[in-house]
């Protein structure tokens, strides 16, 4: 050591100004709950008055095999989830299913370079992985996959070999179609979430597909794929021009089923800019039942789906499955349930 240099503080010191065991001291850092409230408390104020900033990081991971952390792949860049409310209500059900064993989150967005998107997850600093809402032949799930981490799929891709917790999209969708039907509904437009997030990398939706066939069975013979309409991005925007050119066709829809809130909130825009009623001479149906239905004008009728509980439950798997080193034999599936939650955006067609 160069004269006049201070010497790196170690945990070991830090140990013995608080008087208790290097082991102690490190279930301090790294694992709090097994230690008292006043240990810790000692051990932290040992590392403040030394100037020891915590172990490293690196070291821990090379001593444990952990990284700390959980990594969770979203479908759209950073940016765009962050404006749709069914994904912050997602984390936040992540956050608590993470709190029996706490540990860092990285949130690995998509990315418009294929190559670029898959070497931020194999480079991914993480113990497992949660793919949340992703489509099937995305190149990042088969990254993750490689890395031979737990994983938990989230909404989609289902079928693939982890487990899934998602919804019955296909019947939360017919559930909606079939409310409007039983009003009386002849002619129904849909605003659809696209079946492909770029046309030149036809990335596979199964969450659209399943929706769209959930709208045709619940329509029947009311179903007419002529008013199908896809928004890109789901956002109020697309929604409302969609919906303006189906209200000026020649026949117009007097219903419209939203694959979001988001959108039916566009819809709503529409009606308004056009100086159409709802409920009383168009019916708007979204899906989420997220913070702006209920808020809407007029209140929104929507498909009610646990978001919170998703993210719960896939961090609360996937942790188990990080603490006992593998997931149990065979595959788990949990479908949770959905609700149509009739407001006041629905009514008879005008003439009924």
């Amino acid at each position: 050591m160069v004269r006049g240099e201070r010497r790196r503080v170690r945990l070991r010191d830090v140990a013995e100004r608080a008087g208790v065991s290097v082991g102690s001291a490190s279930q301090a850092f790294g694992r709090p709950e097994l230690v008292s409230d006043e240990v810790r408390k000692r051990v932290l104020e040992a590392a403040e008055e030394l100037g020891y900033p915590g172990p490293d990081p690196v070291a821990r991971r090379l001593r444990t095999g952990r990284a700390g952390a959980i990594g969770v792949i979203f479908a759209e860049r950073l940016g765009y989830q962050f404006t749709d409310p069914t994904a912050p209500a997602f984390l936040r059900g992540v956050a608590r299913g993470m709190e029996e064993a706490p540990a860092g989150l990285l949130l690995v967005p998509d990315s418009r370079y294929r190559e670029e998107a898959a070497r931020m997850v194999r480079e991914a600093a993480v113990d497992g992985f949660i793919i949340y809402s992703t489509p099937r032949n995305d190149p990042r799930i088969e990254a993750a996959l490689g890395r031979r981490l737990p994983i938990v799929t989230v909404d989609q891709p289902r079928g693939a070999q982890t487990p899934f917790v998602g919804i019955d999209d296909r019947g939360a969708a017919r559930s909606a179609a079939e409310h409007l039907r039983e009003l009386g509904h002849e002619r129904v437009g849909v605003l659809s979430f696209v079946t492909t997030l770029d046309p030149g990398r036809a990335l596979e939706l199964d969450l659209t597909v399943e929706r769209i066939q959930g709208y045709e069975e619940g329509l029947g013979a009311a179903w007419d794929p002529e008013l199908v309409r896809v928004c890109r991005p789901n956002a109020p925007e697309p929604a409302r021009e969609a919906t303006l050119e189906l209200l000026r066709l020649p026949s117009p829809p007097t219903a419209i089923l939203a694959m979001s809130d988001i959108l039916a909130i566009g819809a709503l825009e529409a009606a308004a800019e056009l100086e159409i009623r709802v409920p009383e001479q168009l019916s708007v149906v979204g899906f989420d039942d997220g913070p702006t239905a209920e808020h809407a004008a007029p209140p929104l009728t929507t498909v009610a789906q646990p978001n919170e509980e998703k993210g719960r439950l896939a961090a609360q798997w996937l942790m188990d499955d990080i603490e006992r080193g593998a997931a149990p034999a065979g595959r788990r599936e949990q479908i949770l349930p959905t609700e149509l939650v009739v407001r006041e955006s629905t009514a008879a067609p005008p003439g009924r």
